[in-house]
């Protein structure tokens, strides 16, 4: 695969369910989805492709308690700086 000038991601490989489904099903609700795709050799598109193509099977969401702990690390609204009120 060639590298698309508009894409600044690496070429990966081509993305099969029949190879990469079950690794997906198992760790996507609990692993960030660019270092789930780093380790199966993806691209982070081609993961959240196929998540959106299986959104309404309950594995295609992220657990509560791993998005509760990622926003509490980001801050209460996303990440946003807060300053402090007096």
């Amino acid at each position: 695969m060639q590298k698309n000038k508009n894409n600044k991601e690496k070429a990966k490989q081509r993305f099969s369910k029949a190879k990469f489904g079950e690794i997906i099903k198992k760790l996507y609700s609990t692993m960030k989805t660019a270092d789930l795709a780093e380790l199966l050799g993806l691209t982070v598109k081609q993961v959240k492709n196929y998540v959106y193509r299986q959104n309404l099977l309950l594995w295609a969401k992220k657990a509560s308690s791993y998005l509760s702990k990622i926003n509490s690390e980001k801050g209460k609204k996303g990440g946003r700086p807060r300053k402090n009120e007096k």
